[in-house]
Protein backbone atom coordinates (compact mmCIF):
# COMPACT_ATOMS: atom_id res chain seq x y z
CA UNK A 1 0.00 0.00 0.00
CA UNK A 2 1.07 3.23 -1.33
CA UNK A 3 2.15 6.38 1.36
CA UNK A 4 -1.17 7.80 2.33
CA UNK A 5 -3.17 5.18 -0.13
CA UNK A 6 -6.77 4.83 1.01
CA UNK A 7 -8.22 1.18 1.28
CA UNK A 8 -10.44 1.96 -2.09
CA UNK A 9 -7.25 3.13 -4.01
CA UNK A 10 -5.62 0.24 -2.89
CA UNK A 11 -8.25 -2.03 -4.45
CA UNK A 12 -9.03 0.22 -7.52
CA UNK A 13 -5.58 -1.00 -8.70
CA UNK A 14 -6.47 -4.49 -8.94
CA UNK A 15 -8.22 -5.90 -12.17
CA UNK A 16 -10.38 -9.18 -11.73
CA UNK A 17 -11.55 -11.99 -14.68
CA UNK A 18 -14.63 -13.77 -12.66
CA UNK A 19 -15.02 -17.25 -14.37
CA UNK A 20 -17.11 -20.17 -14.48
CA UNK A 21 -17.42 -23.35 -16.20
CA UNK A 22 -20.12 -25.70 -16.60
CA UNK A 23 -18.47 -29.07 -18.21
CA UNK A 24 -19.23 -32.82 -18.92
CA UNK A 25 -18.19 -34.12 -15.65
CA UNK A 26 -15.75 -33.55 -13.17
CA UNK A 27 -12.90 -35.81 -14.25
CA UNK A 28 -9.88 -33.26 -15.76
CA UNK A 29 -8.95 -36.12 -18.21
CA UNK A 30 -11.62 -37.17 -19.89
CA UNK A 31 -14.59 -34.16 -19.11
CA UNK A 32 -14.41 -31.28 -21.22
CA UNK A 33 -16.14 -27.55 -21.11
CA UNK A 34 -19.37 -27.15 -22.54
CA UNK A 35 -19.67 -23.29 -21.63
CA UNK A 36 -17.29 -20.70 -20.04
CA UNK A 37 -19.25 -17.59 -18.74
CA UNK A 38 -16.08 -14.44 -17.94
CA UNK A 39 -16.94 -11.10 -16.24
CA UNK A 40 -14.00 -8.38 -15.73
CA UNK A 41 -14.24 -6.18 -12.69
CA UNK A 42 -11.81 -3.04 -13.05
CA UNK A 43 -11.34 0.01 -10.54
CA UNK A 44 -14.06 -1.82 -8.51
CA UNK A 45 -16.98 -1.80 -11.96
CA UNK A 46 -17.85 -4.46 -14.22
CA UNK A 47 -16.30 -3.00 -17.50
CA UNK A 48 -16.39 -6.63 -19.79
CA UNK A 49 -18.49 -9.82 -19.82
CA UNK A 50 -18.17 -12.89 -22.32
CA UNK A 51 -19.88 -16.19 -22.90
CA UNK A 52 -19.20 -19.19 -24.94
CA UNK A 53 -21.19 -22.35 -25.35
CA UNK A 54 -18.37 -25.07 -26.44
CA UNK A 55 -18.80 -27.89 -28.48
CA UNK A 56 -17.28 -30.47 -26.37
CA UNK A 57 -16.73 -33.28 -28.92
CA UNK A 58 -17.74 -36.03 -26.61
CA UNK A 59 -21.87 -36.36 -25.46
CA UNK A 60 -23.54 -34.25 -22.40
CA UNK A 61 -24.45 -36.63 -19.52
CA UNK A 62 -27.87 -36.95 -18.97
CA UNK A 63 -27.51 -35.44 -15.36
CA UNK A 64 -25.30 -32.89 -16.61
CA UNK A 65 -28.54 -31.60 -19.58
CA UNK A 66 -30.47 -31.65 -16.74
CA UNK A 67 -28.37 -29.64 -14.77
CA UNK A 68 -27.37 -27.01 -16.54
CA UNK A 69 -30.38 -27.05 -19.14
CA UNK A 70 -27.78 -27.41 -21.89
CA UNK A 71 -28.77 -30.31 -24.40
CA UNK A 72 -26.47 -31.83 -27.21
CA UNK A 73 -28.92 -29.99 -29.85
CA UNK A 74 -27.63 -26.86 -28.24
CA UNK A 75 -24.21 -27.20 -28.67
CA UNK A 76 -24.10 -28.14 -32.27
CA UNK A 77 -22.36 -25.45 -34.36
CA UNK A 78 -20.20 -24.33 -31.97
CA UNK A 79 -16.92 -23.46 -31.83
CA UNK A 80 -14.27 -26.33 -30.06
CA UNK A 81 -11.95 -25.72 -27.26
CA UNK A 82 -9.37 -25.37 -29.44
CA UNK A 83 -11.07 -22.89 -31.62
CA UNK A 84 -12.07 -20.14 -28.95
CA UNK A 85 -8.59 -21.25 -26.22
CA UNK A 86 -7.12 -18.18 -27.60
CA UNK A 87 -10.08 -15.85 -27.10
CA UNK A 88 -10.43 -16.85 -23.52
CA UNK A 89 -6.84 -16.66 -22.51
CA UNK A 90 -6.75 -12.96 -24.19
CA UNK A 91 -10.03 -11.89 -21.99
CA UNK A 92 -8.02 -13.35 -18.65
CA UNK A 93 -4.95 -11.61 -19.29
CA UNK A 94 -3.21 -11.36 -16.12
CA UNK A 95 -6.15 -10.27 -13.81
CA UNK A 96 -6.50 -11.94 -10.82
CA UNK A 97 -8.94 -14.84 -11.24
CA UNK A 98 -12.09 -15.57 -9.61
CA UNK A 99 -14.78 -18.34 -9.14
CA UNK A 100 -16.98 -19.26 -6.21
CA UNK A 101 -15.29 -22.97 -6.43
CA UNK A 102 -11.19 -22.00 -7.39
CA UNK A 103 -10.49 -25.28 -6.62
CA UNK A 104 -12.48 -26.72 -9.29
CA UNK A 105 -12.75 -23.89 -11.94
CA UNK A 106 -9.29 -23.77 -12.25
CA UNK A 107 -7.84 -26.70 -11.94
CA UNK A 108 -10.27 -27.87 -14.73
CA UNK A 109 -9.08 -25.12 -17.04
CA UNK A 110 -5.43 -25.48 -16.40
CA UNK A 111 -5.77 -29.24 -17.45
CA UNK A 112 -7.62 -28.30 -20.90
CA UNK A 113 -4.63 -26.06 -21.47
CA UNK A 114 -2.25 -28.58 -20.24
CA UNK A 115 -4.13 -31.61 -23.19
CA UNK A 116 -4.04 -28.73 -25.95
CA UNK A 117 -0.42 -28.39 -25.04
CA UNK A 118 -0.29 -25.09 -23.49
CA UNK A 119 1.45 -23.23 -20.40
CA UNK A 120 -0.77 -23.44 -17.13
CA UNK A 121 -2.51 -19.81 -15.91
CA UNK A 122 0.25 -18.24 -12.89
CA UNK A 123 -2.28 -15.94 -12.37
CA UNK A 124 -3.27 -14.91 -9.04
CA UNK A 125 -6.72 -16.09 -7.68
CA UNK A 126 -9.39 -15.81 -5.06
CA UNK A 127 -12.33 -17.72 -4.23
CA UNK A 128 -15.36 -15.98 -2.97
CA UNK A 129 -16.89 -19.56 -1.35
CA UNK A 130 -13.49 -20.04 0.74
CA UNK A 131 -13.92 -16.08 1.30
CA UNK A 132 -17.56 -16.23 2.64
CA UNK A 133 -16.73 -19.11 4.95
CA UNK A 134 -14.03 -16.62 6.76
CA UNK A 135 -16.14 -13.94 6.93
CA UNK A 136 -19.48 -15.40 7.55
CA UNK A 137 -17.74 -18.09 9.96
CA UNK A 138 -21.03 -19.48 11.34
CA UNK A 139 -22.42 -20.00 7.63
CA UNK A 140 -23.64 -23.83 7.00
CA UNK A 141 -24.31 -23.38 3.60
CA UNK A 142 -21.99 -21.27 1.26
CA UNK A 143 -23.16 -22.22 -2.56
CA UNK A 144 -23.49 -19.22 -4.70
CA UNK A 145 -27.44 -19.67 -4.89
CA UNK A 146 -27.94 -19.17 -1.24
CA UNK A 147 -25.11 -16.32 -0.70
CA UNK A 148 -26.90 -14.70 -3.51
CA UNK A 149 -30.31 -14.63 -1.75
CA UNK A 150 -28.61 -13.27 1.67
CA UNK A 151 -26.86 -10.77 -0.43
CA UNK A 152 -29.81 -9.89 -2.42
CA UNK A 153 -28.20 -10.74 -5.97
CA UNK A 154 -30.33 -11.31 -8.73
CA UNK A 155 -29.22 -14.67 -9.62
CA UNK A 156 -31.80 -16.84 -12.25
CA UNK A 157 -30.47 -19.31 -13.96
CA UNK A 158 -28.11 -21.15 -11.50
CA UNK A 159 -25.61 -23.61 -13.31
CA UNK A 160 -25.27 -21.65 -16.48
CA UNK A 161 -21.69 -20.38 -16.65
CA UNK A 162 -22.55 -16.51 -17.53
CA UNK A 163 -25.01 -16.36 -14.69
CA UNK A 164 -23.04 -17.92 -12.38
CA UNK A 165 -20.17 -15.78 -12.91
CA UNK A 166 -22.01 -12.44 -13.52
CA UNK A 167 -23.75 -13.26 -9.44
CA UNK A 168 -20.13 -14.18 -8.27
CA UNK A 169 -19.24 -11.40 -9.55
CA UNK A 170 -21.92 -8.96 -7.97
CA UNK A 171 -20.75 -11.29 -4.92
CA UNK A 172 -17.15 -10.39 -5.06
CA UNK A 173 -18.25 -6.30 -5.29
CA UNK A 174 -20.04 -6.38 -2.07
CA UNK A 175 -17.02 -8.17 -0.24
CA UNK A 176 -14.60 -5.36 -1.99
CA UNK A 177 -17.16 -2.86 -0.13
CA UNK A 178 -16.72 -4.50 3.19
CA UNK A 179 -13.10 -4.76 2.93
CA UNK A 180 -13.30 -1.05 2.46
CA UNK A 181 -15.16 -0.46 5.10
CA UNK A 182 -13.01 -2.05 7.54
CA UNK A 183 -10.11 -0.63 6.34
CA UNK A 184 -8.00 -2.90 4.47
CA UNK A 185 -4.41 -1.89 4.44
CA UNK A 186 -2.34 -4.73 2.30
CA UNK A 187 -3.51 -7.23 -0.92
CA UNK A 188 -2.89 -10.03 0.81
CA UNK A 189 -5.56 -9.64 3.43
CA UNK A 190 -8.18 -10.30 0.71
CA UNK A 191 -6.37 -13.66 0.30
CA UNK A 192 -6.08 -14.65 3.81
CA UNK A 193 -9.23 -12.85 5.37
CA UNK A 194 -9.14 -13.93 9.28
CA UNK A 195 -9.53 -11.79 12.04
CA UNK A 196 -10.66 -8.59 10.62
CA UNK A 197 -13.09 -8.88 7.58
CA UNK A 198 -15.78 -11.11 9.78
CA UNK A 199 -19.26 -9.64 8.69
CA UNK A 200 -20.42 -10.74 12.29
CA UNK A 201 -17.56 -8.89 14.53
CA UNK A 202 -15.28 -5.97 15.03
CA UNK A 203 -12.16 -5.09 17.08
CA UNK A 204 -11.08 -2.15 18.61
CA UNK A 205 -8.44 -1.05 20.38
CA UNK A 206 -7.84 1.69 23.00
CA UNK A 207 -7.00 4.32 20.29
CA UNK A 208 -11.04 4.31 19.26
CA UNK A 209 -12.83 6.70 21.19
CA UNK A 210 -15.54 6.06 23.09
CA UNK A 211 -17.81 7.71 20.90
CA UNK A 212 -17.50 5.84 17.92
CA UNK A 213 -18.08 2.86 19.92
CA UNK A 214 -20.90 4.04 21.01
CA UNK A 215 -22.24 5.09 17.55
CA UNK A 216 -21.27 1.91 16.13
CA UNK A 217 -23.43 0.37 18.90
CA UNK A 218 -26.78 2.30 18.06
CA UNK A 219 -26.59 2.15 14.70
CA UNK A 220 -27.85 -1.55 14.94
CA UNK A 221 -30.62 -3.49 16.70
CA UNK A 222 -29.22 -6.89 17.30
CA UNK A 223 -28.14 -8.26 20.22
CA UNK A 224 -24.44 -8.46 20.98
CA UNK A 225 -21.99 -9.54 23.02
CA UNK A 226 -18.69 -7.53 24.54
CA UNK A 227 -15.19 -9.02 25.00
CA UNK A 228 -13.25 -7.04 26.98
CA UNK A 229 -9.34 -8.40 27.11
CA UNK A 230 -6.19 -6.67 28.83
CA UNK A 231 -2.89 -6.26 27.38
CA UNK A 232 -1.48 -9.87 27.44
CA UNK A 233 -4.84 -11.35 25.93
CA UNK A 234 -6.59 -12.26 29.22
CA UNK A 235 -10.16 -11.84 28.95
CA UNK A 236 -11.11 -9.12 32.01
CA UNK A 237 -14.99 -9.02 30.91
CA UNK A 238 -17.71 -10.58 29.05
CA UNK A 239 -20.70 -8.72 28.56
CA UNK A 240 -24.01 -9.67 26.90
CA UNK A 241 -26.41 -7.06 25.96
CA UNK A 242 -29.74 -8.05 24.49
CA UNK A 243 -30.81 -4.87 24.03
CA UNK A 244 -27.69 -2.91 23.88
CA UNK A 245 -28.94 0.90 22.71
CA UNK A 246 -31.03 0.25 26.14
CA UNK A 247 -28.41 -0.52 28.03
CA UNK A 248 -25.40 1.68 27.33
CA UNK A 249 -25.40 3.11 30.43
CA UNK A 250 -23.44 -0.67 31.32
CA UNK A 251 -21.83 -0.43 28.53
CA UNK A 252 -19.82 2.85 29.14
CA UNK A 253 -18.83 1.85 32.50
CA UNK A 254 -16.63 -0.76 30.92
CA UNK A 255 -15.38 1.37 27.95
CA UNK A 256 -14.14 4.36 31.15
CA UNK A 257 -12.15 1.28 32.82
CA UNK A 258 -8.48 1.52 32.13
CA UNK A 259 -7.40 -2.02 32.15
CA UNK A 260 -9.00 -3.24 28.48
CA UNK A 261 -6.40 -3.11 25.65
CA UNK A 262 -8.45 -4.90 22.78
CA UNK A 263 -12.02 -4.98 22.60
CA UNK A 264 -14.13 -7.56 20.29
CA UNK A 265 -18.02 -6.50 19.09
CA UNK A 266 -19.97 -9.58 18.25
CA UNK A 267 -23.55 -9.73 16.59
CA UNK A 268 -26.33 -11.95 17.86
CA UNK A 269 -29.64 -13.53 16.92
CA UNK A 270 -30.88 -15.19 20.63
CA UNK A 271 -29.46 -13.24 23.70
CA UNK A 272 -29.34 -16.93 25.45
CA UNK A 273 -25.82 -16.98 23.17
CA UNK A 274 -24.64 -14.21 24.97
CA UNK A 275 -25.28 -15.44 28.69
CA UNK A 276 -23.71 -18.77 27.50
CA UNK A 277 -20.55 -17.16 26.53
CA UNK A 278 -20.50 -14.32 29.90
CA UNK A 279 -20.74 -17.93 31.69
CA UNK A 280 -17.72 -19.60 29.70
CA UNK A 281 -15.34 -17.35 30.83
CA UNK A 282 -17.00 -16.22 34.43
CA UNK A 283 -14.10 -17.61 36.12
CA UNK A 284 -11.32 -16.01 34.99
CA UNK A 285 -12.79 -12.56 35.09
CA UNK A 286 -11.42 -10.01 37.71
CA UNK A 287 -13.07 -10.21 41.03
CA UNK A 288 -14.85 -7.04 40.77
CA UNK A 289 -15.73 -7.59 37.24
CA UNK A 290 -16.98 -10.61 38.03
CA UNK A 291 -19.33 -9.18 41.11
CA UNK A 292 -20.45 -6.01 38.92
CA UNK A 293 -21.60 -8.49 35.80
CA UNK A 294 -23.05 -10.64 37.73
CA UNK A 295 -24.93 -8.21 39.17
CA UNK A 296 -26.14 -6.22 36.71
CA UNK A 297 -27.52 -9.48 34.54
CA UNK A 298 -29.33 -10.82 37.43
CA UNK A 299 -30.99 -7.35 37.91
CA UNK A 300 -31.29 -6.94 34.83
CA UNK A 301 -33.38 -10.54 34.50
CA UNK A 302 -34.98 -10.40 37.91
CA UNK A 303 -38.06 -12.08 38.26
CA UNK A 304 -41.23 -10.55 40.33
CA UNK A 305 -41.26 -14.26 41.55
CA UNK A 306 -38.08 -16.43 41.82
CA UNK A 307 -40.48 -19.43 42.04
CA UNK A 308 -41.51 -18.90 38.15
CA UNK A 309 -38.23 -19.82 36.68
CA UNK A 310 -37.69 -22.12 33.95
CA UNK A 311 -35.38 -24.80 35.76
CA UNK A 312 -32.85 -26.35 33.22
CA UNK A 313 -33.90 -29.44 34.69
CA UNK A 314 -37.09 -29.57 32.48
CA UNK A 315 -35.61 -28.45 29.41
CA UNK A 316 -34.10 -31.05 26.98
CA UNK A 317 -33.46 -29.16 23.81
CA UNK A 318 -33.53 -25.44 22.99
CA UNK A 319 -33.56 -24.06 19.56
CA UNK A 320 -33.24 -20.40 18.25
CA UNK A 321 -32.74 -18.50 14.93
CA UNK A 322 -29.46 -18.16 13.98
CA UNK A 323 -28.21 -14.06 12.79
CA UNK A 324 -28.35 -16.09 9.04
CA UNK A 325 -32.03 -16.18 7.57
CA UNK A 326 -32.48 -20.21 7.41
CA UNK A 327 -29.93 -21.22 10.11
CA UNK A 328 -31.42 -22.92 13.50
CA UNK A 329 -28.96 -23.37 16.48
CA UNK A 330 -29.59 -26.01 18.77
CA UNK A 331 -28.85 -26.30 22.19
CA UNK A 332 -28.30 -29.17 24.00
CA UNK A 333 -29.33 -29.04 27.64
CA UNK A 334 -28.90 -32.76 27.94
CA UNK A 335 -25.78 -32.13 28.11
CA UNK A 336 -25.23 -28.36 28.22
CA UNK A 337 -21.59 -27.55 27.04
CA UNK A 338 -21.45 -23.71 26.62
CA UNK A 339 -18.56 -23.69 24.54
CA UNK A 340 -20.25 -25.21 21.87
CA UNK A 341 -23.48 -25.29 19.42
CA UNK A 342 -24.65 -26.87 17.00
CA UNK A 343 -26.49 -24.92 13.72
CA UNK A 344 -28.29 -26.37 11.06
CA UNK A 345 -29.60 -24.31 7.90
CA UNK A 346 -33.55 -25.82 7.56
CA UNK A 347 -35.08 -27.44 5.79
CA UNK A 348 -31.66 -28.36 3.94
CA UNK A 349 -30.10 -29.95 6.12
CA UNK A 350 -33.89 -31.29 8.09
CA UNK A 351 -32.59 -35.18 8.07
CA UNK A 352 -28.98 -33.95 9.75
CA UNK A 353 -30.87 -32.17 12.34
CA UNK A 354 -33.24 -34.85 13.50
CA UNK A 355 -30.59 -37.37 13.47
CA UNK A 356 -28.53 -35.20 15.45
CA UNK A 357 -31.08 -34.83 18.32
CA UNK A 358 -32.16 -38.26 18.38
CA UNK A 359 -28.15 -39.21 18.78
CA UNK A 360 -27.89 -36.56 21.58
CA UNK A 361 -31.19 -38.31 23.06
CA UNK A 362 -29.60 -42.10 22.73
CA UNK A 363 -26.30 -40.70 24.30
CA UNK A 364 -28.12 -38.99 27.29
CA UNK A 365 -30.01 -42.71 27.95
CA UNK A 366 -26.82 -44.98 27.21
CA UNK A 367 -23.89 -43.44 28.32
CA UNK A 368 -25.14 -40.53 30.48
CA UNK A 369 -28.09 -43.11 32.29
CA UNK A 370 -30.47 -40.54 32.18
CA UNK A 371 -28.48 -38.02 34.30
CA UNK A 372 -28.40 -34.19 33.08
CA UNK A 373 -25.16 -32.35 33.00
CA UNK A 374 -24.06 -28.81 32.02
CA UNK A 375 -20.92 -26.28 32.50
CA UNK A 376 -23.01 -24.18 33.80
CA UNK A 377 -21.46 -22.08 36.68
CA UNK A 378 -24.04 -21.99 39.94
CA UNK A 379 -24.29 -18.71 40.26
CA UNK A 380 -24.90 -18.27 36.71
CA UNK A 381 -27.64 -20.83 36.08
CA UNK A 382 -30.23 -18.78 38.15
CA UNK A 383 -29.57 -16.12 35.49
CA UNK A 384 -30.04 -18.30 32.49
CA UNK A 385 -33.47 -19.57 34.34
CA UNK A 386 -35.04 -16.01 34.75
CA UNK A 387 -34.24 -15.37 31.36
CA UNK A 388 -35.73 -18.70 29.81
CA UNK A 389 -38.69 -17.73 31.67
CA UNK A 390 -39.02 -14.29 30.50
CA UNK A 391 -38.49 -15.23 27.36
CA UNK A 392 -41.51 -17.71 27.14
CA UNK A 393 -43.80 -15.41 25.96
CA UNK A 394 -41.53 -14.43 22.93
CA UNK A 395 -40.83 -16.77 19.71
CA UNK A 396 -37.61 -16.60 19.62
CA UNK A 397 -37.42 -19.95 21.51
CA UNK A 398 -38.77 -23.65 20.18
CA UNK A 399 -38.91 -25.95 23.50
CA UNK A 400 -38.58 -29.65 22.65
CA UNK A 401 -38.34 -32.96 24.48
CA UNK A 402 -37.17 -36.82 23.55
CA UNK A 403 -40.98 -37.59 24.69
CA UNK A 404 -41.87 -35.04 21.15
CA UNK A 405 -39.14 -37.10 19.32
CA UNK A 406 -40.40 -40.62 20.35
CA UNK A 407 -43.88 -40.28 19.74
CA UNK A 408 -43.01 -38.57 16.30
CA UNK A 409 -40.37 -37.51 14.12
CA UNK A 410 -42.56 -35.87 11.77
CA UNK A 411 -44.46 -33.97 14.12
CA UNK A 412 -41.05 -32.18 15.16
CA UNK A 413 -39.72 -31.56 12.09
CA UNK A 414 -42.89 -29.96 11.48
CA UNK A 415 -42.49 -27.46 14.67
CA UNK A 416 -39.28 -26.91 13.33
CA UNK A 417 -40.61 -25.74 10.36
CA UNK A 418 -43.39 -23.82 11.63
CA UNK A 419 -40.44 -22.16 14.02
CA UNK A 420 -38.41 -21.70 11.02
CA UNK A 421 -41.10 -20.09 9.49
CA UNK A 422 -42.32 -17.32 12.05
CA UNK A 423 -38.77 -16.28 11.94
CA UNK A 424 -38.84 -12.36 10.80
CA UNK A 425 -35.51 -11.25 9.07
CA UNK A 426 -34.97 -7.97 11.01
CA UNK A 427 -31.48 -7.95 10.95
CA UNK A 428 -30.66 -8.36 7.07
CA UNK A 429 -27.50 -10.32 8.17
CA UNK A 430 -25.19 -10.27 5.98
CA UNK A 431 -26.19 -7.42 3.70
CA UNK A 432 -26.07 -4.98 7.43
CA UNK A 433 -23.48 -6.34 9.24
CA UNK A 434 -20.83 -5.03 11.55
Amino acid sequence: MKKHQSPRELLEELNFCVIDLETTGGNHENDQIIEIGMVRIEKLQITDEKNLLIDPEIDIPEFIQKLTSIKQKDIQGCPTITDVIEEILDFIGDDIIVAHNISFDLPFLNSVLRRLGRPELENKSLCTNVMTKHMIPEIMSSNLTYMSQLFEIDHNNAHRAYDDALATAKLLLKYLDIFIEKGIKKINQLYYPRNKFELDRVHFDRSTSKEEILALVKSNNSSMLFTFKGERGLIMAVLPLERPIEQTQILETYLDKDNWHRLTIKLMRPALDGILQFNNHYLKYPQENKEELLKYLSDYYELSEPTERKSTENIDFILSHHLVKDQIIVYNFLNLNTHSKHIFKFPAQRKKLINHLNSLSRKFENQQKGKKKTTLNEEVKPIVENFLHLSLTQNNYLYLSRKQLKESESAVLKLIEEFTNSARDVYHFPTNHI
